[in-house]
């Protein structure tokens, strides 16, 4: 991979006019480390989401468009519209079972109200 995430992070702590005291309190680590996490090209999934939410930005999306994130997102994105294609599809067919029991029940109550009609008439 040719992303360097301490670079990236160092810029967004930067940009956010952070001084390492403060990102390292934020992100409960001493300020003498935050020059070796700004060094890093790798590091934990945990500290990266850490930092992620402490700085309100997703940085796993950076590893998105580097293999095989991108191939492993692409495959659950298109899971997921198969999955989001069914689901209307079903909704599309329920819907229509629903309409045709509401004519279903409008017939019924114009036959019983046919049939009391009738009933009514054969009393006299």
């Amino acid at each position: 991979m040719s992303i360097h995430i301490g670079q990236i992070i160092q810029a967004e702590v930067e940009s956010k006019k952070l001084t390492q005291k403060a990102f390292g309190a934020l992100i409960h680590k001493h300020e003498k480390t935050v020059p070796d996490i700004y060094e890093r090209t790798t590091m934990s999934i945990d500290l990266l989401i850490t930092i992620s939410a402490v700085l309100n930005k997703d940085f796993l999306s950076v590893f998105y468009n580097e293999e095989p994130m991108n191939r492993l997102r692409t495959d659950e994105i298109a899971k997921l519209n198969l999955q989001i294609q069914r689901v209307t599809e079903e909704n599309n067919r329920l819907q229509k079972e629903l309409d045709l029991s509401k004519n279903l029940v409008e017939t019924q109550k114009e036959l019983i109200s046919f049939v009391k009609d009738q009933l009514a008439q054969f009393k006299f």
